[in-house]
């Protein structure tokens, strides 16, 4: 959905980073949640400390409330954990979405090889 917003390069470095491989090494360092619906994966989300990292949704089920449940259940992870708020990078394509949930920017980040991303924190109820 948001590879309009980056360049060429940037997708390229994205799909040469999430391979089988290096999502197996990631997996040890983060807690990573698969959402499926009749074998096919719909979306995808990981949670880190009380950092949500990596949601996507397959554009196929783009609006149709399972990015809002994936969020939902990080949130709440996030919350049993502890933790009293929960950051994340948005891109430009989710930016709205993020702030439609409550969260708000911290900084705008470029980055060669991520492009340009807006750290965004929200607070969770106690």
């Amino acid at each position: 959905m948001n590879s309009r917003d980056y360049p060429k390069k940037v997708i390229d470095f994205m799909c040469g980073h999430f391979t089988p491989r290096n999502l197996i090494e990631i997996s040890s360092r983060r807690d990573i949640y698969v959402a499926i619906h009749e074998g096919k994966v719909l979306a995808t989300g990981a949670l880190s400390g009380n950092e949500i990292m990596t949601l996507f949704v397959d554009p196929k089920f783009r609006g149709k409330g399972i990015g809002t449940e994936l969020m939902d259940f990080l949130e709440g992870m996030a919350a049993k954990r502890g933790h009293r708020s929960v950051k994340l990078s948005s891109s430009i394509t989710a930016h709205s979405f993020y702030e439609e949930r409550g969260y708000g920017d911290l900084r705008v980040n470029l980055d060669e090889d991520y492009g340009k991303t807006i750290l965004m924190r929200k607070k969770l109820s106690a």
